[in-house]
């Protein structure tokens, strides 16, 4: 079931944890509806389990009946968006080799997880919390060669990493009453527009994107 929750000027669903077949108890998803509006209010590092116990009305050994330790809880927070990420990532490297794909999947999973995403990418402590740092790096690494073509070559991984900033940070950028369907639109026509670049930048550099280890550039061709 989505609720809708406002965090941080924005009106968005929370689809976190609380996806169908999660195997979730109701009060463990709202143990983890909160934990995600503290952590995005006040970081993780500045949530504490009593603050969500707090703001559930209930005691702390309720919100410990769940989850035991704040790792446990953001992992568990996070996990199924990495997971649907993985999955997207890899049918989309099956799609570019049977002739291309474009941004638009990674956008709409990205307006789906919108209150996942926005909290990762202005807390980036979580991110390096125990149990992420292996997921994220995987996470961004497939995303990257599905977006850009996965050659995994230098200019390939700087275009990737831009184009992942570029689309969460315009979707922090949007303002509060966009439209999903706007959202849409536009993030993707950027997505496009880098996809674009990145791949006049591989005709510009003779389709080689390793830079060279003695001189920071590519041989002229």
């Amino acid at each position: 079931m989505r609720r809708v929750t406002s965090v941080a000027g924005y009106a968005v669903p929370v689809t976190s944890a609380g996806t169908a077949g999660s195997g979730r108890s109701a009060g463990a998803q709202r143990v983890l509806d909160a934990a995600l509006e503290l952590f995005s209010e006040h970081g993780f590092e500045g949530t504490s389990l009593q603050d969500i116990a707090d703001r559930l009305g209930v005691t702390k050994a309720a919100v410990y009946y769940h989850f035991h330790t704040k790792d446990e809880l953001l992992l568990a927070l996070v996990e199924p968006a990495f997971d649907e990420l993985l999955a997207l990532a890899d049918s989309g490297l099956q799609a570019r080799r049977r002739g291309g794909l474009d941004v638009a999947g990674y956008v709409d999973y990205l307006l789906r997880h919108r209150r996942v995403a926005a909290y990762l990418t202005r807390d980036p402590t979580a991110m390096s919390r125990p149990g992420l740092v292996e997921k994220g790096t995987r996470m961004r690494e497939q995303v990257e060669a599905m977006l850009l073509g996965g050659d995994g070559d230098d200019l390939g991984n700087l275009w990737g990493a831009a184009t992942l900033q570029a689309l969460a940070g315009a979707l922090l950028a949007a303002p509060p009453d966009a439209s999903e369907e706007w959202l849409r639109e536009e993030l993707t026509e950027l997505g496009a527009h880098l996809r674009a670049g990145y791949r006049k930048a591989a005709r510009r550099r003779g389709g080689s994107g390793t830079v060279q280890p003695q001189t920071g550039m590519k041989p002229d061709r």
